[in-house]
């Protein structure tokens, strides 16, 4: 009993996967294209490299630095004290070579050093604070991406299941219109209709046939490009399910982005402006070394030593380049605020102007739904006076026209709204 009741579970998840990929949402393709879309893939890379760059700043800043040199220097002296070469501090006055003041005759060096920088903390957190500005910086850019991406597979989806619907519209129009050709085919055999009406309707109902058949097509078209943009294998699809679009009023921090932007971009011309500071911090360093350093070879074994230090170096005068500095950094800063404004005013308009277009699209939807009732209940009249023989064809198929025309005119209506709120939604974040 027990194996039985697994197999059954297994069979309906096997159902229910199955039916989840032959009529995929529209939340769906946009989890993919967030999987897939390599820009993501390539920001998150660009994060992680951001994360390590705090490793390198700390070690180049704060670690020891110790390495090896070496250094062997020959520069002997001709003609001295009646030798034709030798290598010496003491050369003879007529002798040749190198000032002794400057070469000691040579150098013989192997040395291990050590440096640490101090009183660097400051300088350390102003390039910690300029990499993590950076860092939020692709983070914003992650979530520009991902708005288009949504925006463009919204889209896209939106018109999809406009063709589905349009496809299976027609598609029950000519079940209909294939019951009425049934009709007058027994109409015509008893002389109440012409012959010539029937064939007038077996020409429309190959007319629509045909339209079914493109209507297919430009849907499986636009599928195609659904699966190109989420990044994933493309197949044909009978289906889709219908699009759920809510409108957008949260937002992260309780900020829209162009504000986290604007914020972002000016902790970036202050993290710029405090690193360019560092180089006018005082500077403290402590070195040492050890190993052989010598000048002559004889007796190179005593010449095993250390010696230790620091070096303290303070900026004093640069010809004003920090003064200028700081002044291009009020300027940019100016120049953020006037777009982070502008940006304010562009969004309240434009999103008052969706708004609008989105109350005068129900409303005609509104009596667009009524009109089309009203031609329901006209056609049903058609029908029942076509199988008398009361109407010619010629009419019933100019109802049919309009009653079509009426419900396309209905989808693009609902199709136009979608967009809208997807339009609103892209827009307003």
């Amino acid at each position: 009993m027990f194996r039985i009741s697994v197999l059954l579970i297994c069979f309906f998840s096997m159902c229910q996967q199955g039916i989840s990929q032959d009529k995929p949402s529209l939340n769906s393709f946009i989890e993919n294209a967030k999987q897939n879309a390599p820009a993501l893939h390539e920001n998150d890379n660009l994060l992680q490299i951001g994360a390590v760059q705090n490793e390198i700043i700390r070690a180049q800043n704060k670690a020891l630095k110790v390495d090896a040199t070496s250094e062997v220097l020959f520069a002997p002296y001709f003609n001295s004290d009646g030798k034709f070469i030798d290598v010496t501090t003491m050369p003879s006055p007529n002798a040749f070579g190198y000032d002794v003041g400057i070469t000691n005759g040579g150098l013989y060096s192997a040395q291990i050093n050590v440096t640490q920088n101090l009183l660097n903390k400051a300088i350390v957190d102003n390039l910690l604070f300029q990499n993590k500005i950076n860092n939020q910086g692709l983070e914003l850019v992650a979530e520009d991406i991902e708005r288009n991406l949504i925006k463009n597979i919204t889209d896209t989806y939106v018109m999809a299941y406009q063709l589905q619907l349009q496809a299976d519209f027609t598609k029950d129009i000519l079940k209909d219109l294939r019951k009425r050709l049934e009709v007058l085919e027994l109409l015509v055999k008893h002389g109440i209709l012409q012959e010539s009406d029937y064939l007038l309707l077996q020409l429309d109902i190959e007319s629509k046939e045909l339209e079914h058949e493109q209507i297919e097509i430009n849907f499986q078209v636009v599928i195609n490009q659904l699966f190109t943009l989420s990044g994933s294998n493309a197949r044909i699809l009978d289906s889709l399910e219908k699009p759920n679009l809510k409108l957008k009023d949260t937002f992260t921090g309780g900020k829209r982005y162009y504000q986290r932007k604007f914020i972002n971009d000016s902790l970036r011309v202050l993290a710029d402006q405090r690193v360019f500071e560092n180089n006018y911090k005082p500077q403290l360093s402590a070195y040492g070394n050890t190993g052989i350093n010598a000048v002559e070879i004889r007796n190179i074994a005593h010449r095993i030593g250390l010696s230790a230090g620091l070096r303290l170096t303070i900026p004093i005068y640069d010809g004003k380049k920090r003064f200028y500095n700081a002044q291009q950094s009020k300027l940019k800063e100016e120049n953020l605020k006037f777009y982070r404004d502008n940006a304010a005013v562009q969004l309240k308009n434009r999103l008052e102007a969706i708004n609008g277009q989105m109350t005068a699209l129900q409303k005609n939807q509104e009596h667009l739904k009524k009109q089309i009732k009203n031609q329901e209940n006209v056609l049903e009249i058609y029908k029942g006076k076509l199988v008398q023989g009361q109407v010619s064809i010629v009419d019933y198929l100019s109802v049919v026209q309009n009653y079509k025309q009426n419900i396309y005119t209905q989808m693009q209506m609902q199709t136009n709204m979608w967009l809208l709120q997807s339009q609103y939604n892209f827009i307003n974040w």
